[in-house]
């Protein structure tokens, strides 16, 4: 017994040595070392853009706060940035402005040097420019809203029918039921919606009509937290519902009268260069008859 028990001692001595020595003389793999030298040099680059990514804000907002970007101005953008969502910072559109209407001046100089008409015209070349980094993110952000409000009468309208149907109806489990059909405008808010749900569907509202303030979007959301306070508001529901099937319609309407005058401006245009055709046509077949008699 003593000796079974020296045996297995002298095995566990010899296997605890050899998983030591082993472990340190053992070489790396060449897949082990790139992985590893891949994750150092991403490692590094991340830190190095950080460290740009620092500099460059703590410059900008310096160099901005000295530029005219006062805190009216700021609060104005970081609403738009906020709106859309972006990964800028207000002081990035003012310097994005101040290049760009930079470099308009610089070509409207350099055009004046060439024809000093043309040159004169271009200087409006720097107003423009300097306006459009802030009127682009309007018209994303009219669009996104006009996109968003397509979709607003259908999902109201399933949502009325449900809420008819039953009082006992979770907001998040009807807005996941819209969700497949909806633009992705709209199923980006409304899954925004449904994260703030888990912290109340009251607090969602509030953050819903805050995030787009929309007529019926901030009339939806009173309508509501009415509701959820207890009251029985069934017609204040109707009576939105109908509103929305009214702009519904002048939306369709207003959208079949854009394309009946666009399809009437491309016929005026294709007569217009058909016209040309015949009037070069004619003019060709003139000049040859009169070298023939002549």
């Amino acid at each position: 017994m003593l000796l079974i028990a020296r045996l297995l001692a002298i095995i566990a001595i010899i296997y605890l040595s050899f998983t030591l020595v082993f472990a340190i003389v053992k070489p790396v793999s060449n897949k082990r070392k790139k992985n590893t030298r891949d994750f150092l040099n991403q490692a590094k680059r991340q830190a190095k853009k950080e460290r740009l990514y620092y500099i460059r804000d703590v410059l900008l907002r310096k160099f901005t706060n000295r530029m005219l970007l006062g805190e009216l101005k700021r609060s104005e953008y970081k609403e738009l940035i906020s709106r859309l969502d972006l990964k800028t910072t207000p002081e990035e559109i003012r310097a994005k402005q101040i290049v760009l209407a930079l470099l308009a001046l610089l070509a409207a100089l350099v055009i004046m040097q060439i024809n000093p008409l043309i040159g004169y015209l271009s200087l409006l070349g720097p107003i423009i420019a300097w306006m459009y980094p802030v009127d682009d993110l309007e018209k994303k952000i009219e669009q996104k809203n006009k996109n968003i409000m397509f979709d607003f009468p259908s999902f109201y309208s399933m949502l009325y029918y449900q809420y008819s149907k039953s009082v006992h109806i979770y907001l998040a489990d009807a807005v996941r039921d819209f969700l497949p059909n909806a633009n992705p405008d709209m199923a980006e808010e409304l899954g925004i919606l449904i994260d703030n749900i888990e912290y109340g569907e009251e607090y969602a509202l509030k953050q819903f009509k805050k995030r787009v303030p929309l007529r019926y979007i901030i009339k939806f959301c009173d309508i509501m937290q009415i509701r959820l306070n207890g009251y029985d508001n069934t017609s204040q529901m109707a009576y939105l519902k109908q509103e929305l099937h009214n702009l519904r319609l002048q939306t369709l309407e207003d959208e079949l009268k854009s394309r009946q005058a666009k399809n009437i401006r491309t016929q005026f245009a294709l007569i217009l260069v058909l016209t040309v055709y015949v009037v070069i046509y004619f003019y060709y077949q003139f000049i040859d008859a009169t070298r023939l008699f002549k």
